[in-house]
């Protein structure tokens, strides 16, 4: 369990953001596939930054690695995950989507 820092949050939420609006195809596989019928992403809400399912790590070099549940118009939050790399500057990337 961790607690994104505020100073990531923008860049995290634009991201989110990002995957949301279907502008990862390459990272839904798990969505398209989650259930019977495959589950709709919705807006992540601000419970994402310190739920007991989000995972946080700062490294010495000062990247990090971040972890947050997925919210689907049918849970809140879904077993889906997004997984994130974020560089020392503060870049966020997506880099899967899988279920916890």
């Amino acid at each position: 369990m961790g607690t994104i820092p505020e100073r990531h949050r923008p860049a995290v939420r634009a991201a989110l953001k990002s995957l949301v609006q279907g502008d990862r195809p390459d990272l839904l596989v798990w969505v398209r596939d989650y259930g019977a019928s495959g589950a709709d992403l919705t807006t992540q809400p601000e419970a994402i930054w310190d739920h007991p399912l989000t995972d946080f790590l700062q490294r010495e070099d000062g990247t990090a690695s971040v972890v947050v549940p997925l919210w689907t118009t049918e849970e809140s939050p879904s077993d889906l995950c997004a997984e994130g790399e974020i560089t020392a500057g503060g870049a966020v990337e997506l880099i899967d989507v899988h279920v916890l």
